[in-house]
C-alpha cells in the first residue's frame, strides 16, 4: 500500500505561486490541494492556471479544511503571525516567508506557538541552500583564509516593485517591506551561519529622495561578530545597473569573494578565492556535482527547504532554520530600526 501524500495549502498568490507550489510540487511526498488569496475570484484564477483543486477567498476557510496537513505561508510579514499561530493551533505543519512577521514580539508568539505545538516550522532563509556558499563556509571552516580581518557585503539591485514604481506591500515599512526587512534579514542569517552571532549593530536607513513611499532603499550597517570580527554591509533595491550581491572574506593568508553579478539572485552565483601564494583570485568550480539549477534558481533553493520541512512532518526530528531562527533575525531587524532611531550601536536581545 502506497504512503499518502502530505497535502499542502498555499496562502497567497505572488512568491507563492512563483516559487512555493513548484518548490513543494518537486517533492514528490506532496500534494498542493489548495490555494488562498484576498478574494476569491483571484484564488480561483490561479487555481485554475496551476491545476489545483481547492480556491479560497480567505485564509482561515483554507487552515480549517480538515484534508490539509501543512500551510506555506507567503504574505506580507504583518499578517503572518496570525495566520501562522491560527495554522499551528490546529496541529498544521507551516512553513513561512522571511521575515516571520514586522516585530520581535510577534515572532516570538509564532516560535512559541510552533513549540508548543511540536509540529513542522520552517522559515525560508534560502541562501546556504547555495552549494557553492556551503563550500565557501567549508574554506572559513578548515581556515584556508588564516585569521578572518573584515568581512563587506555588498548587495546593490533594483528590484521589480522600485523599478516600477509600486506602492506595494514590498515598499511600506508598515506592511514589513523594505530594504531591510527583504533584504538585510537574509544577510543577518547567512552571516551568523557562517560567520559568528553579532553582539552588536549600528544601522543607517534612507529612502530614495522624493520618495513617498514609506520603505527604506538603502540600508548601511556595521556589525561586530562574537568573534571580534568587524562587517561591513552596504544593501541597495533602487540601483539601477547595481552590482549585483558580493560578499568579500579578507584573512590575513588569504581572500575569498561570492560574487553574483546576474539578475538570477541565487542560481548566477561564483566562488572565488586567492592566497598570498597564488597572488590572485581564482574561480572554484564544482564540476558535474552541483546540483540542477531550475529555470528559476529560487525553486531549486526553497525546494531545498521544502525537502527538510517535509521530513520533519513525517519524522517529527526537528531541522533548521525553524521559526526559533526566525526570531533571532526578527531580533536582529528590530536591533537595526533601535540603532536608526537612535543614531547609536545597539546590543541585540537574544
Amino acid at each position: 500500500m502506497s504512503k499518502s501524500k502530505i497535502r499542502v495549502g498555499v496562502v497567497g498568490i505572488g512568491f507563492a505561486q512563483q516559487v512555493h507550489v513548484p518548490a513543494f510540487r518537486a517533492d514528490e511526498r506532496c500534494e498542493v490541494v489548495a490555494i488562498c488569496a484576498s478574494n476569491l475570484q483571484r484564488a480561483s484564477k490561479v487555481a485554475e492556471k496551476l491545476d489545483i483543486s481547492q480556491a479560497f477567498g480567505n485564509w482561515q476557510e483554507l487552515i480549517a479544511q480538515p484534508n490539509i496537513d501543512v500551510i506555506s505561508i507567503a504574505t506580507p510579514p504583518n499578517i503572518q503571525p496570525e495566520i501562522a499561530i491560527a495554522a499551528l493551533s490546529q496541529g498544521k505543519g507551516v512553513f513561512c516567508e522571511k521575515p516571520l512577521a514586522t516585530s520581535a514580539a510577534a515572532a516570538q508568539q509564532m516560535a512559541a506557538a510552533a513549540q508548543q505545538q511540536g509540529v513542522a516550522n520552517m522559515v525560508d532563509l534560502e541562501f546556504p541552500e547555495i552549494e557553492l556558499w556551503q563550500q565557501a563556509k567549508l574554506i572559513l571552516e578548515r581556515g584556508e583564509l588564516g585569521n578572518l580581518r573584515h568581512v563587506a557585503v555588498s548587495w546593490n539591485v533594483e528590484t521589480y516593485a522600485n523599478r516600477m514604481g509600486l506602492d506595494s506591500w514590498k515598499t511600506r515599512i508598515e506592511a514589513g517591506g523594505g530594504v531591510l526587512n527583504s533584504f538585510v534579514s537574509h544577510s543577518f542569517y547567512y552571516l551568523e551561519w557562517l560567520l559568528a552571532p553579532i553582539t552588536r549593530l549600528f544601522c543607517n536607513l534612507f529612502r530614495t529622495p522624493g520618495d513617498k513611499r514609506t520603505g527604506d532603499t538603502l540600508a548601511t550597517l556595521c556589525l561586530e561578530l562574537e568573534s571580534g570580527i568587524a562587517v561591513s554591509l552596504s544593501v541597495s533595491s533602487h540601483a539601477f545597473l547595481g552590482n549585483g550581491h558580493r560578499l568579500e572574506f579578507y584573512g590575513d593568508a588569504g581572500t575569498m569573494v561570492l560574487d553574483n553579478p546576474t539578475s538570477d539572485y541565487v542560481g548566477g552565483f561564483r566562488l572565488l578565492k586567492g592566497t598570498r601564494e597564488s597572488k590572485s583570485l581564482e574561480m572554484i568550480d564544482l564540476g558535474d556535482n552541483s546540483p540542477k539549477i531550475h529555470q528559476d534558481g529560487r525553486i531549486t533553493v526553497v525546494g531545498s527547504l521544502v525537502k527538510r520541512f517535509v521530513t520533519w512532518q513525517e519524522t517529527g526530528i526537528p531541522d533548521k532554520p525553524s521559526f526559533t531562527e526566525g526570531l533571532r533575525v526578527q531580533q536582529l531587524l528590530e536591533a537595526a530600526q533601535q540603532s536608526h532611531q537612535s543614531g547609536s550601536w545597539v546590543i541585540p536581545s537574544c
